[in-house]
């Protein structure tokens, strides 16, 4: 996955505080959207890592905490040799897929932001 190339559409941690909440949850779901992009892109599903953390992201989301949110998110993005136990995080046949992830973002991305 190239990790540049999402997180260059970010932007300055300063402009995500100062932005709205609505914002923010733009920012969060085309983060989101950039990354399940990459997915398929490279024509492969999410491994048990990118998918937990893809997932914690949009629940985050959904319960309007778009810093922790951003955080999951990004932290999907870590290469491989960099995770702790990496053998362990191959995929398993209860590890959600990229379309799937995709749909609970459309569900999320479909609720209000929070106001204020």
């Amino acid at each position: 996955m190239n990790r540049d190339e999402v997180l260059s559409a970010l932007p300055c941690e300063e402009e995500f505080r100062a932005a709205p909440n609505y914002r923010k949850k733009e920012i969060v779901e085309n983060l989101i959207g950039a990354i399940l992009a990459q997915l398929a892109g490279e024509r492969r599903d999410p491994d048990r890592w990118e998918e937990e953390h893809i997932a914690k992201a949009i629940g985050y989301l959904l319960s309007d905490r778009y810093f922790a949110a951003s955080a999951a998110a990004v932290k999907a993005l870590t290469p491989t040799g960099e995770r702790a136990d990496p053998e362990t995080w191959a995929r398993a046949d209860d590890t959600a897929t990229t379309s799937a992830l995709r749909n609970g973002l459309g569900y999320a991305a479909g609720k209000p932001a929070r106001n204020g």
